[in-house]
């Protein structure tokens, strides 16, 4: 196995399987097979740890309190193909759904995967990764620039195909997530974040999940 230097890839001999990264994938830090060559990523910044801090918060709160799925983090594995595993820093999958998940990891697209951009992965989750999703049939994308909306994505299947999802009056409502909607502001605070507690009030305020149906 060759290492290369920070957040770039870790290139193998010969390409694995998922099985076999499964098997191999180191367990102290996030690594991925994508094409069957295993990447592995810099450490995160402070940036990115704390917004994923707050959104896996809000998600997993909402819909724990709804029995609506399970949430999971940034060291679950995907497996979307046999040379495909993925790590998704947040996924979701629906209750109905659940049969998924299994002790070594999701065998099978999600729900909903939340990706929080970074320097070294950008251009995997721009490129390979997306059209992995879309092939697989995630129903929603998000990858979130940290530093701003300009370099923010979202995107809902629609005929097997993604399609930029619209933020209204900086409101973005979920597909995946039954009445959870995401104001884009409490994404880049100038300062502390928005308690957890009242974007939930205020989530619950426009209808919880009844507001789906």
């Amino acid at each position: 196995m060759k290492e290369m230097k920070f957040g770039t890839r870790v290139e193998v001999a010969e390409r694995m399987t998922a099985e076999e990264f499964l098997e191999l994938a180191p367990k102290d830090r996030k690594a991925e097979l994508i094409n069957g060559v295993m990447i592995m990523a810099s450490p995160a910044l402070d940036i990115h740890e704390r917004l994923f801090g707050f959104l896996f918060r809000l998600i997993s709160e909402y819909v724990e309190a709804h029995d609506l799925g399970e949430v999971r983090g940034s060291r679950t594995p995907v497996v979307l193909a046999s040379d495909q595993v993925y790590e998704p820093d947040i996924l979701f999958v629906a209750r109905e759904r659940a049969g998924l998940i299994t002790e070594r990891g999701v065998m099978g697209a999600p729900d909903l995967v939340v990706e929080i951009l970074s320097r070294a992965t950008v251009a995997y989750d721009r490129g390979p990764k997306l059209r992995a999703y879309e092939r697989a049939g995630v129903r929603e994308v998000w990858r979130i620039d940290p530093y701003g909306l300009a370099g923010t994505e979202f995107y809902r299947l629609e005929g097997g195909r993604f399609v930029p999802a619209r933020v209204e009056g900086g409101v973005l409502r979920s597909a995946a997530i039954p009445g959870f909607a995401l104001r884009a502001e409490w994404l880049w605070p100038e300062g502390r974040f928005i308690p957890v507690r009242e974007a939930l009030a205020w989530i619950e305020a426009q209808g919880g999940p009844s507001a789906a149906t």
